[in-house]
């Protein structure tokens, strides 16, 4: 019986402590506009800046992609239609890459100044 109590109380535990929210939520392409609605919290816009920086670093993937096949094409003068759309998407993307990131340094200001607001109030 006092097994039985062990394993039940265990199981108990497990179920609760899983069960339970989680205080650091992260943003995704699925729910990003609503987390930026609600920010509020430095955690908020920590998690919004986690999110730009990752779609800067998708940008810069495309970038390093697009140099590739940049590079490819050029060796082959037929192909120069193709060389001026890889070239126009690495400046697209290099500008993409740019602005996430520039939108993640904004969200990690924002979090600065609203935790420095929530230590001001008495």
């Amino acid at each position: 019986m006092k097994q039985l109590m062990l394993v039940a109380s265990a199981l108990l535990m497990l179920v609760a402590t899983t069960s339970l929210p989680t205080t650091r939520a992260s943003a995704d392409d699925t729910n990003v506009e609503q987390m930026i609605e609600n920010a509020k919290t430095p955690a908020d816009h920590e998690a919004i800046a986690k999110y730009y920086d990752q779609q800067a670093a998708k940008a810069n993937e495309q970038v390093q992609w697009h140099q590739k096949l940049l590079k490819a094409y050029m060796a082959n003068p037929r192909f120069s239609t193709m060389q001026m759309h890889c070239s126009r998407l690495v400046d697209f993307y290099k500008n993409e890459a740019k602005e996430n990131t520039k939108l993640a340094q904004e969200h990690r200001e924002m979090a600065r100044s609203t935790a420095s607001e929530s230590t001001q109030s008495p």
